[in-house]
């Protein structure tokens, strides 16, 4: 086996693939998930290069060299932002890179649950890397050539003898995070151009969920969670800080998944006294009113949860927690000044009129600060892909859109009198919550404004579309 550093002739290029429209700039953050990938070949002594083609356009492909030996194109991986005319642009940007790179790799949900569609449609793809990456490049690193890969299960190409109707557990165990250095970072930022984002900047500490919610993809594709240690969350907090950033974001699906993991990285950010804000997703049924005080004294400002439905409804998904349970933790976290942002599905499968009421009254009475409403995206790898049974195939399926996040309107399965349902009580919520000072977000545009000004603390938004991060955190 050659040593490492006999790998720096191995040119590589990670493309965060673009968005179509692109993402707008007032809500765009740096793509951690992209960046994690690139920082983990700079690890392993490859020479690396890292453009965000959703920040800069496919056009900016034109300004890099043509001498890559692989280029790594990661799309709808870790932070779910795309739209399906994201998918149907892709040819574009395999064309373009194909002059600037021997082999291709795709990585990211649509490269592990469609390899052979994307193969098929794609001659300039080598392989879809299935589920996290990080394993597979390992093994390239140790053999230089990516035709001993043919056999490995976590990619596939056309040269693989694997069964095409199978699709394969990704890591076997492996807590990702135990392959980087005790003090990382996890993502080096200087490997993308910083400035060029919001003021809020990312983190991913953990992947996976120990929940398995029907709607969710997140335990089906990246497995049980796992999690980096406190001491390499508080290098990677300190890392950014060096770079000049006031607020953080936490994007892990589930960062309150160990309570004691919780209160270790909020002891030491208060022993260390980091003056920094932060922000993260967690579970009613994780947190409790002493946790959200010491998360608070640790510079929380803002948690996001998932509420999704009424509680009847709720219970049948698999989160197990009460109307009540939510009201309290919430009304005490905004009390001593977390802002909270509620997320709901209005469409599940199991939705009803009634239940669809019932959802719209309960985030009356929770009235977080922040309220996202969704429509129910069929995410490959969740239960309800497989219960749903219409053509699961991403190319040329008037499905396509389902199983992206945001969309603006009900899952095409609905009936007709849930339909109904959702629009007319939509549009009653909306008049009721302008009436008692909440702003109604159109679009990603309308966060433009904030690029100038501050939100205020109490100021309050609720939406369909994409939301911004960062907004009313006071320190």
């Amino acid at each position: 086996m050659l040593d490492k550093l006999e790998a720096n002739y191995m040119k590589y290029l990670v493309v965060n693939a673009p968005n179509f429209p692109l993402s707008n700039s007032s809500i765009l953050i740096e793509p951690v998930d992209a960046l994690t990938i690139a920082t983990w070949i700079q690890h392993n002594h490859n020479d690396v290069s890292f453009i965000d083609l959703d920040r800069f356009g496919l056009d900016a492909i034109n300004d890099l060299a043509a001498n890559y030996k692989v280029a790594l194109v990661v799309f709808d991986y870790l932070i779910a932002l795309y739209s399906s005319e994201g998918v149907n642009h892709l040819g574009s940007l395999f064309s373009a890179l194909a002059k600037r790179a021997e082999y291709i790799l795709f990585v990211g949900r649509i490269a592990t649950y469609f390899p052979y569609e994307v193969l098929d449609k794609f001659p300039e793809v080598y392989g879809c890397i299935i589920g996290e990456p990080e394993v597979v490049l390992a093994d390239l690193f140790k053999y230089k050539d990516l035709r001993l890969l043919k056999n490995n299960p976590q990619i596939i190409t056309r040269e693989s003898k694997l069964d095409g109707s199978k699709l394969f557990s990704n890591n076997k165990g492996i807590n990702i995070y135990d392959l980087f250095p005790k003090f990382g970072p996890i993502a080096n930022r200087k490997l993308c151009q910083f400035d060029k984002y919001i003021d809020v900047h990312s983190i991913i500490a953990s992947r996976g969920c120990s929940g398995r919610c029907k709607f969710c993809s997140t335990g089906g594709y990246l497995g049980n969670w796992k999690a980096a240690s406190p001491e390499l969350v508080l290098s990677e907090i300190k890392h950014l800080i060096n770079l000049g950033t006031h607020k953080i974001i936490f994007l892990d699906d589930n960062f309150s998944n160990d309570q004691n993991r919780i209160t270790k990285i909020c002891e030491m950010i208060i022993q260390e006294k980091i003056d920094i804000t932060w922000g993260c997703l967690c579970r009613i049924i994780d947190l409790n009113e002493d946790i959200i005080q010491q998360m608070h004294k640790a510079g929380c400002r803002w948690i996001h949860f998932g509420i999704e439905h009424d509680q009847q409804t709720r219970l049948k998904l698999g989160k197990n927690f009460s109307d009540e349970d939510a009201i309290r933790i919430i009304q005490f976290a905004q009390k001593i000044g977390v802002r909270i942002r509620t997320s709901w599905i209005l469409d599940l499968l199991e939705a009803t009129a009634n239940s669809v009421k019932n959802t719209f009254e309960l985030a009356k009475i929770i009235s977080s600060y922040e309220i996202k409403l969704h429509f129910l995206a069929l995410r490959p790898g969740s239960k309800y892909y497989d219960q749903v049974k219409f053509p699961k195939s991403i190319f040329n399926n008037n499905n396509v859109n389902e199983i992206f996040i945001h969309k603006g309107s009900p899952f095409n399965t609905s009936s007709k009198e849930l339909e109904l349902s959702i629009v007319n009580q939509f549009e009653k919520f909306k008049l009721e919550m302008c009436d008692i000072g909440y702003q109604w977000v159109p679009d990603a545009r309308f966060w433009d404004k904030f690029n100038n000004r501050e939100a205020l603390p109490n100021e309050k938004f609720f939406s369909t579309s994409i939301m911004r991060y960062g907004l009313g955190w006071v320190r």
